[in-house]
C-alpha cells in the first residue's frame, strides 16, 4: 500500500540528504549552512516517525508496514 504524504516526507528527506551530502565543510557552504540543512533533515525524520505512528487520523501508516 502507498501513502503519499509519507513518499512525499521520504523525497524531502532524501533532497536534503543530498543536499547535506553537497555541502562539504572542504566548499565555500559555512557551518551554519550545514547545521539548518542538518535541522530540517531532523525535523523531517521526527516528521514521518509521528506519521508513520499516528498520520491518519490518530491511526498508524499503512505503508509504514
Amino acid at each position: 500500500m502507498n501513502c503519499h504524504v509519507k513518499d512525499k516526507l521520504v523525497s524531502q528527506l532524501i533532497a536534503l540528504n543530498n543536499k547535506l551530502n553537497l555541502l562539504s565543510p572542504d566548499l565555500v557552504h559555512g557551518d551554519k549552512e550545514r547545521a539548518e540543512v542538518q535541522e530540517r533533515r531532523e525535523s523531517l525524520c521526527a516528521e514521518i516517525k509521528h506519521h508513520r505512528t499516528k498520520g491518519h487520523e490518530g491511526k498508524p501508516c499503512p505503508a509504514a508496514r
